[in-house]
């Protein structure tokens, strides 16, 4: 089954938009912060190298949409991870949301090296 590029590109707008359902009624201490568009009428991202820059689009996203950077708690005293949990629950909402395969291996490929490096 062949989906259009349109209707491809605005369910993976609308996935970016919406950050999850957490995106359109934040909990208190959710890091959402506002949306992006992920752009990508440009790629073709059955291609491995298209996908990474999807990917990396997504990503940018996800910063933009949970505050660009984490921040500094003064009631503990270090940094607040809330925003590091809301990029990543955003990325991974919206590659499952996507549903392009190469996009979704290089993702999945990238994060169990990611925990591989956290365990040493």
């Amino acid at each position: 089954m062949r989906i259009s590029t349109p209707i491809f590109a605005a369910a993976v707008m609308l996935a970016a938009l919406s950050v999850g359902a957490r995106a359109d009624t934040p909990s208190p201490g959710s890091g959402v912060r506002g949306r992006s568009v992920v752009y990508y009428g440009d790629l073709n991202i059955e291609i491995e190298q298209d996908a990474k820059v999807m990917l990396q689009r997504i990503e940018r996203a996800a910063k933009k949409a949970c505050g660009g950077h984490p921040t500094f708690s003064t009631y503990t005293g270090s940094l607040d991870h809330t925003f590091d949990e809301c990029r990543s629950e955003a990325i991974q909402r919206t590659v499952k949301q996507l549903g392009a395969p190469m996009v979704t291996r290089i993702y999945s490929e990238a994060r169990k090296s990611d925990r591989r490096v956290s365990r040493i």
